[in-house]
């Protein structure tokens, strides 16, 4: 788990970032600063980014797939240019 840093949220709002990991009932335990005991919280739960290379790879990928579609091959300098200025209002 990762260290409970106070992160700045406004002038008198702090929020601490934190891991952890769900188990397979579903249930998260986390540990929180002994600041916040007795205390309402918030938690937002958000999937853990893979890492850059991970990402990177997968974005190498799509782009691979989609530049070997059919209908890419027909698209030309000139009709991206045609694109380009429709979009723009010219």
């Amino acid at each position: 788990m990762a260290g409970n840093d106070p992160i700045s949220r406004g002038k008198n709002m702090k929020a601490y970032e934190t891991s952890g990991t769900v188990g397979a009932d579903g249930a998260l335990k986390i540990e929180a600063p002994r600041e916040l005991a007795n205390q309402e919280v918030e938690v937002l739960i958000t999937p853990k980014r893979p890492p850059a290379a991970e990402r990177v790879a997968a974005w190498e990928r799509l782009c691979r797939r989609v530049q070997g579609l059919p209908q890419i091959q027909r698209i030309t300098d000139e009709d991206i240019e045609k694109e380009i200025n429709a979009v723009r209002g010219g």
